[in-house]
């Protein structure tokens, strides 16, 4: 037989009448099992030509035939093999056999597939066999590169890899671990959730058979000859006995000379104070100050936990050594390379802890460039795309401000509380909302039920696409995981959404607080969930504060509600990119169906979202990027699209608007907009009662063009209203809102009133140029207008004192979005006046807003 030179495909399928059950005895083991498949090979380009041309007699329309696996005869060296090579595996693996068609599950065939392509030992655990991707082999090839070359360094070498969430740290790990020939590589991280990640790749991968895994659960012989990965967390390796001593199963890790020290979740905590000291070489510092693991779960990031000092390490014993009770004062870990992993590594890059040269960058923006440039190639196929499964996020943004009539939570600098929206309290055993019914308003909300004094501040009269009434957004809210400011919001929250008739079909776990386990036995119970919801049909929402939001692999999530205040871009978009996990599922006939082509972040504070995106891009662009903060920010939301409810109308946000925002805190285009909202001026039917009741108010305004016609105007509105008010009320064989007369009057109030509005807010609209020109910046802007600038108001705005104490005393300039207003017209005007040098020298300022006046910091 001559040899082949091109590659054939390998096949496995079942027929009816495959599905007998059966047993084999390997050794003194015998197994059971259900199911035969034929393992086949062709040359032909669809096997189907092939398995129709064996089948074809007795299933001519190949009925109950199906394909499990299709895939090409390819050896990792390029070299070719066929079904022989497959067979003669499986029989070594003791695998009962006749001709084509063995017995045996698929992983086992599976495993034995990837053995012939790595030309490595059968394992029948071992499935995996795909390689490297090309940003991951440069990693890798730099970092070796790097390691070798400072090898004779006075110090160990430390490399930093900046990669995005979804890189494959681990994978890539084990690859550059193979590479350098390393025997002992010791895993370290805060976040010990992410033991199942490091564990499951190396054992299910063929290429690390000789590998074994080791963990506090798991131990293991440090002196075997095989190569071993250690795993443990910095909670557990800080702690000590009772009497000061190293816990006996982490003796060992301290006296291993590792060939490599891997610090992952780099950016959890900046790994100051203990961890450091740990990997160093430096006299340990003696400190009282303990965390405990569930402190470190709830934290934000540990950089306020550590102002008060170094958490607690290992101090002598003082009684002194014993035989059951090692001394720990004077040791250190010890490695011949440290390799760094994170996705945020910000404050290390910002305080220059790598050099250039030992840094690897692999961004959201690389990764999704990547997907569309392989697409974009003609030669290549779109199924192979190693990114295909990889989605793309899309951020939706929505000012809860103009989508509720509750009260809200402001913080010091007069920016909207997220945090405090959902705040809530533990009573006896249950968890409550402090204000249940804005909550109930906000989850009506989501699903597209508003009430009808919300619906008034849908300028536009058209809702926002809402997470869960939008049928774009279907798919991913299936799974989603909500981020809560508090294990007590997250109770509380699970109680509300049970209650709710909407959210019945729904399965809620609360990961949060003590109760939800910790490190990586937290993820268990919603593994558990999703495998229920899958038999049930059922769709799940979980709930966190901080767990399951740093290197934990959750694929069904497609979408992230943020429903905290959250500060840091490293805390943000490490929750954010959770959801970007791919989800794909491998269907009969070999291939494989992309559950989730898109994931969500929804966030109802785009105020702190613009923020934190612009700071993430500057970051990315001071750290990674030679490129200036807009042309990354533009990037990365050309990958990542942001949408803005803002005014009743859903927008893109471009990179202008985030520019605005992120330089000034407040953006110059909102900044108008917000000078032009219909909401700083109130036109109910009260206020208008009260307008019609100043007589010489309305002649003086009368006498303007605009105003001719205001006393009609303003009796029509209140008119109109009245009909609306009386069509609430039922009339027999009339239901409520189908009376052709009552939407004939909503039309037409929602039209004078516009009309009317846009009237009088020429007078708003000129009062940021007199703020501008005023020298008075301290007073209330009413006390300004009233006692110190009267004239310079009058010449700008066109409107006297007199009528304009009226119309503020009755009402029409609504006081609270006029300090709002105000409020962040200042904040623009001193982020320009610091950025051209001029600001002010206090300590503390204090600003006028519109009838009062507030003390800020700098």
């Amino acid at each position: 037989m001559s040899k082949r030179t091109t590659p054939g495909r390998i096949y496995v399928y079942s027929a009816p009448g495959y599905e007998t059950e059966w047993t084999r005895t390997v050794g003194s083991t015998t197994i059971s099992g259900k199911g035969k498949f034929k393992v086949g090979f062709t040359g032909r380009l669809d096997p189907k030509v092939r398995i129709k041309e064996q089948t074809g007699t007795l299933y001519p329309e190949q009925e109950g035939i199906v394909i499990h696996l299709d895939e090409e005869a390819v050896k990792a060296d390029g070299s070719y093999f066929d079904d022989h090579a497959v067979h003669k595996v499986l029989d070594l693996a003791g695998i009962n056999r006749v001709s084509e068609v063995v017995e045996a599950s698929l992983s086992e065939i599976s495993a034995a597939i990837a053995a012939v392509r790595s030309g490595r030992k059968y394992d029948s655990s071992r499935t995996q066999d795909f390689g490297l991707r090309p940003e991951q082999a440069n990693a890798v090839s730099l970092t070796e590169e790097y390691f070798k070359s400072h090898a004779n360094d006075p110090h160990p070498p430390r490399f930093l890899w900046n990669a995005k969430m979804r890189f494959g740290k681990t994978f890539a790990t084990y690859k550059l671990a193979e590479k350098m020939r390393w025997k002992r590589v010791l895993v370290l991280t805060y976040k010990p959730a992410v033991r199942d990640a490091w564990r499951d790749d190396l054992s299910s991968h063929i290429d690390f058979s000789e590998w074994v895994f080791a963990s506090r659960d798991t131990f293991v012989d440090p002196d075997i000859d095989q190569p071993m990965v250690w795993f443990a967390s910095f909670q557990d390796l800080l702690g000590t006995t009772s009497k000061g001593g190293v816990k006996e199963h982490n003796i060992d890790l301290h006296l291993i000379d590792w060939d490599c020290i891997v610090l992952d979740e780099y950016h959890f905590g900046a790994w100051q104070g203990a961890a450091k000291e740990l990997c160093s070489t430096a006299p340990l510092k003696d400190s009282s100050t303990k965390f405990e693991e569930e402190e470190i779960e709830k934290a934000e990031d540990l950089s306020e936990m550590l102002k008060s000092g170094i958490p607690r390490l290992y101090s002598a014993n003082p009684e002194g050594p014993s035989a059951d009770d090692l001394d720990a004062g004077q040791l250190r870990l010890s490695s011949k390379n440290y390799l760094y992993l994170s996705g945020t590594p910000f404050r290390a890059l910002t305080e220059g802890e790598f050099n250039e040269d030992a840094i690897f960058n692999w961004t959201y923006p690389n990764e999704q460039q990547a997907k569309r440039e392989w697409d974009e190639v003609a030669t290549h196929d779109p199924v192979k795309n190693p990114y295909r499964e990889l989605p793309q996020m899309q951020m939706f943004t929505y000012a809860l401000p103009d989508l509720t009539t509750s009260e809200l939570d402001y913080g010091p600098e007069g920016l909207f509380d997220l945090s405090g929206f959902f705040a809530a309290d533990k009573v006896g055993a249950e968890y409550h909302f402090r204000d249940q019914e804005r909550v109930r308003e906000f989850l009506n909300m989501l699903r597209g039920q508003l009430v009808q004094t919300a619906k008034e501040k849908l300028l536009s009269n058209s809702k926002p696409a809402f997470p869960y009434s939008n049928p774009m957004f279907a798919r991913a809210v299936e799974h989603s995981v909500w981020l809560l400011p508090a294990v007590a919001s997250a109770h509380a929250m699970k109680a509300e959404l049970e209650s709710n008739s909407f959210f019945q079909n729904y399965l809620v776990h609360v990961a949060a607080g003590n109760g939800a386990k910790m490190g990586a036995e937290a993820k268990k119970p919603v593994d558990a969930m999703l495998a229920k919801a899958a038999k049930l049909g059922k769709q799940t929402i979980t709930l966190s504060v901080a767990k399951l939001m740093t290197g934990v692999t959750v694929p069904q999530w497609g979408a992230i509600l943020i429903l905290r205040s959250l500060k840091a871009p490293e805390s943000y978009f490490q929750a954010a990119f959770r959801v970007q996990s791919p989800w794909a599922t491998k269907n009969d006939d070999g291939t494989r169906t992309i559950n989730k082509e898109t994931c969500f972040v929804f966030d109802f504070d785009p105020n702190r979202a613009l923020t934190l995106v612009y700071q993430y891009g500057t970051k990315l662009a001071g750290e990674t990027t030679k490129s200036s903060p807009a042309e990354t920010i533009h990037e990365l939301i050309e990958f990542l699209p942001i949408y803005r409810f803002y005014g009743g109308s859903m927008d893109p946000v471009d990179v202008n608007a985030v520019m605005d925002w992120g330089t000034s805190r407040v953006g110059a285009a909102m900044l108008a907009k917000r000078w032009g909202s219909d909401k700083l001026i109130d036109l109910s039917e009260n206020v208008l009662k009260k307008l019609l009741g100043q007589e010489e108010l309305l002649a003086q305004l009368e006498q303007m063009e605009d105003f001719r016609n205001l006393r009609q105007e303003a009796s029509k509105i209140i008119s109109n209203s009245q009909k609306v008010r009386d069509a609430k009320k039922p009339k027999t064989g009339t239901p409520p809102g189908d009376d052709p007369e009552v939407d004939k009057a909503k039309k037409a109030k929602r039209e004078q009133v516009k009309t009317l509005r846009s009237k009088l807010k020429k007078f708003v609209q000129a009062v940021p140029v007199f703020m501008y020109l005023t020298d008075y910046r301290e007073e209330a802007l009413v006390h300004v207008i009233s006692s110190l600038d009267t004239q310079l108001f009058e010449r700008v705005t066109g409107i006297t004192l007199a009528d304009f104490h009226k119309l503020s005393d009755i009402g029409v300039f609504h006081p609270d979005h006029m300090d709002e207003a105000i409020w962040q017209f200042r904040l623009f005007e001193r982020a320009s006046l610091n950025y051209l040098g001029v600001s002010e020298e206090e300590d503390e300022a204090r600003i006028g807003l519109w009838e009062r006046s507030v003390v800020t910091s700098k």
